[in-house]
């Protein structure tokens, strides 16, 4: 190995003393300039790290975080689970992936490290749950410092600021976070702006105002379509449930069969909206699954004039 390296012999029961137990060795990629070695780290502290090139080699090397950049490859464990979150099986991942972070815990003060990644990710897993009192005590004790991706601490932020307020039910107060140009005119990716518009959405709800809650809700399609589907089959819920419960709309639906019916009302207008919400559910938001039948209601009642 290169000078680079400070490479040390010693016996598994001698570094563990110092270390702690020798458990799961994730599988790593040391850069160091323009050189890199791949091997299994097998303890950490915040300022080096013990590795060796492979899983029964004997030679132990010890090197310092500072002289290089550490690259973890997923262990299978994290991989597993990590499919059950995409497939939407939210609360078996919560459990592969909290396992996970026991498994490797003892890395947790290294950049990007197995243990903080799945607990990141066992947070995911409760906000798509809405599980909020589970999510927020385990905020509590989660240290986001070691994640590298800027998004994933914002995320973090998110849910101390507004998904807590969505479980305390503080309308008034999310409303007006949401309204605060800190938040709104802060530059975030679109699957974090869906999160603040469809929370708006509930919050405008909570404070008895349906049609801004529409548009927060439609702000939440806009932001991100493709990529938040729980979000938006949500918003698209709630926006059907506002419709359906509108005074206009349900005059413009007792006016439909006769003369005083206008196609240009505000009542006829949201039952637009609603049909191209259903039409939206059909062809992607449902995926599979049918519009609860109270919506279908609105299907009754197309524009009278072609």
């Amino acid at each position: 190995m290169k000078a680079i390296l400070v490479s040390t012999l010693a016996l598994i029961a001698t570094f563990t003393s110092v270390f702690g137990q020798e458990g799961k060795q994730p599988r790593i990629l040391i850069v160091t300039g323009d050189e890199s070695f791949s091997g299994f780290m097998i303890d950490a502290n915040q300022t080096e790290f013990l590795w060796r090139e492979n899983d029964r080699s004997t030679l132990i090397r010890r090197q310092r975080l500072a002289s290089c950049t550490v690259y973890f490859i997923h262990p299978p464990e994290f991989i597993e689970a990590l499919d059950l979150y995409k497939s939407r099986n939210y609360k078996d991942a919560a459990e592969k992936f909290k396992q996970c972070a026991a498994d490797y815990d003892k890395f947790k003060e290294v950049p990007a490290n197995p243990a903080t990644l799945a607990s990141f990710y066992e947070l995911e897993c409760y906000r798509h749950l809405e599980d909020l009192e589970t999510l927020m005590g385990l905020v509590e004790k989660y240290d986001p410092q070691t994640l590298l991706h800027e998004n994933q601490k914002l995320q973090y932020e998110i849910y101390q600021v507004f998904w807590d307020a969505v479980r305390t039910k503080s309308w008034e107060r999310l409303d007006a976070i949401c309204d605060d140009p800190k938040w709104r005119d802060r530059k975030m990716p679109g699957s974090l702006r869906a999160q603040l518009c469809y929370v708006q959405g509930l919050a405008r709800e909570g404070i008895g105002k349906p049609v801004k809650a529409l548009n927060s809700y439609n702000g939440a399609f806009v932001a991100d379509f493709s990529a938040s589907e729980e979000i938006t089959r949500k918003s698209a819920l709630n926006c059907l449930r506002i419709i359906l419960a509108h005074e206009d709309v349900k005059t413009a639906m007792e006016l439909y069969p006769t003369e005083d019916y206008s196609d240009e009302s505000n009542g006829a207008e949201l039952i637009k909206e609603a049909t191209a919400l259903l039409k939206l559910w059909d062809k992607v938001l449902g995926s599979g699954e049918k519009v609860p039948a109270k919506y279908q209601v609105f299907l009754k009642y197309p524009p009278k004039k072609k």
